[in-house]
């Protein structure tokens, strides 16, 4: 048996859809769905139901699971023991967050820290799903909310604003719920912001719709409409300017997420005490 078919199938559960699953092991949908097929065959059994858009496990597939999760987990313990071994501040460290965090504050700054650790390489991975720091998918995350439930070490280490932009290009002769707007999706309306816009604003006109940032402030920037854009990203877009006055219309908690079993491996505390620096520098760029 395949060990990628069942890392596959796991991934499937986790993420509900085949799509989530190869997102998070780097593979295509192809893929994916070929490893799960061989895996059913060579079982002789189906493992997921395919119930309103998502993959649902069977009886069978739920039982099977459970056993790959140990195994999963057996290995990864093994793996972690290996490189936990050398405490030296050395190695590749994963540290996950959500895409506009990534691109738009990690990856402009990185340059800093790999200057003075450079035997040390941070793997960035933007993700919106919550990796599971547990099965060492990631080192450290960083996530807008505290997790709820867990035996992770969360850390509150900031604030990110969020206030309405438009492009300069963009006629402002009305008041906001005018204006035409770009919001998120269905599956993302619970958002603090996307809540903001909903009741503060009720626009009469919604343009478009995304499932990210990135591609919120594209639409935004290019006249598509105005957007509840994070502050440390839309302020240095020259294009845009805020149309909702000076202050944010929400905040949102930035929590560092790490194992308690890892935080004292010197390369992820290397990475976890640089981070918690940068956004105490940046605290009033963060908030907004």
């Amino acid at each position: 048996m395949n060990w990628d078919d069942l890392r596959t199938a796991l991934a499937v559960r986790r993420g509900g859809t085949l799509s989530a699953a190869a997102r998070a092991l780097g593979i295509n949908q192809t893929t994916a769905a070929r490893r799960l097929d061989r895996l059913e065959r060579q079982l002789g059994a189906r493992l997921f139901d395919r119930i309103d858009g998502r993959m649902v496990p069977t009886e069978i597939g739920r039982a099977a699971l459970d056993q790959a999760t140990i195994m999963e987990d057996a290995a990864r313990g093994v793996l972690a023991g290996a490189q936990d071994a050398d405490t030296a501040p050395a190695g590749a460290v994963r540290l996950t967050s959500l895409p506009s965090f990534v691109t738009g504050y990690l990856a402009p700054r990185l340059a800093e820290f790999a200057a003075g650790h450079p035997a040390i390489t941070v793997e960035l991975v933007g993700a919106s799903e919550n990796l599971h720091l547990g099965r060492r998918e990631a080192d450290l995350a960083v996530r807008y909310s505290r997790p709820s439930a867990g035996n992770l070490r969360a850390r509150r280490i900031g604030l990110v604003g969020y206030a309405g932009y438009a492009s300069r290009s963009l006629d402002l002769g009305g008041p906001l719920p005018s204006l035409p707007w770009v919001a998120y999706d269905e599956a993302f309306g619970e958002l603090p912001e996307q809540r903001w816009l909903d009741d503060g604003v009720r626009p009469a006109r919604v343009v478009a719709t995304a499932s990210d940032v990135p591609t919120l402030l594209a639409l935004a920037r290019h006249g598509a409409g105005a957007a509840v854009l994070p502050c440390f990203m839309a302020d240095a877009v020259p294009e845009l300017r805020r149309v909702t006055g000076p202050d944010p219309v929400c905040r949102r908690e930035i929590w560092l997420l790490s194992h308690p079993d890892l935080r004292q491996v010197r390369r992820i505390a290397a990475v976890a005490d640089w981070l918690i620096a940068a956004v105490e520098r940046d605290r009033a760029l963060l908030a907004g």
